[in-house]
């Protein structure tokens, strides 16, 4: 008798709806966000004002892939002096431009992958570096991939060469 008491006014029911509302949506945000917690998925910001890559927000899948296909997106943390100190230990996604057994070729500061031009290496006087210095041809050996950024001022493989595969440890789904 007491709920029926309870339904019959106006503001009671009312109240009553938006409750039902209001959790419905927590459910729905909440749940997903806990799945992905336990599955080892997380969202990405790049906040940064020159960036690598051309999105902002990303997905991140921990774990390494099973396969190092080129165009896909990877994060890995750079160690060992890799990047620089600016870098070490940051996590950091670039796009998988090579693999193994591909050729990177840099001659007059300008990138080529299997002879397809990749970019400029416009980060030379940043580097203090003599037009010409990184100019190379290498293969890319077993067990390392080569990774670029799109945008023109990535501080990528073109620079450092090849990341080892076991530094991977995650993939990358840009969201916008």
């Amino acid at each position: 008798m007491r709920w029926q008491t309870f339904w019959a006014g106006e503001n009671n029911r009312k109240f009553a709806k938006k409750a039902l509302l209001w959790t419905a949506i927590s459910l729905a945000v909440l749940y997903p966000l806990l799945s992905m917690a336990t599955h080892n998925i997380r969202i990405g910001l790049d906040l940064q004002e020159v960036r690598c890559l051309p999105w902002r927000v990303y997905l991140l899948e921990l774990g390494r892939p099973e396969q190092m296909t080129k165009g896909g997106v990877v994060a890995f943390k750079p160690r060992d002096g890799l990047m620089g100190p600016k870098f070490e230990g940051r996590l950091v996604g670039k796009m998988i431009a090579g693999v193994p057994g591909d050729v990177l070729e840099v001659r007059q500061d300008v990138a080529y992958v299997n002879g397809k031009r990749v970019g400029e290496l416009v980060l030379l006087p940043k580097l203090h570096a003599k037009p010409g210095s990184y100019d190379r041809r290498e293969t890319v050996p077993a067990g390392k991939i080569l990774v670029l950024g799109t945008e023109p001022r990535s501080y990528d493989g073109r620079y450092w060469g090849f990341l080892d595969q076991s530094a991977v440890i995650g993939s990358v789904k840009p969201l916008f």
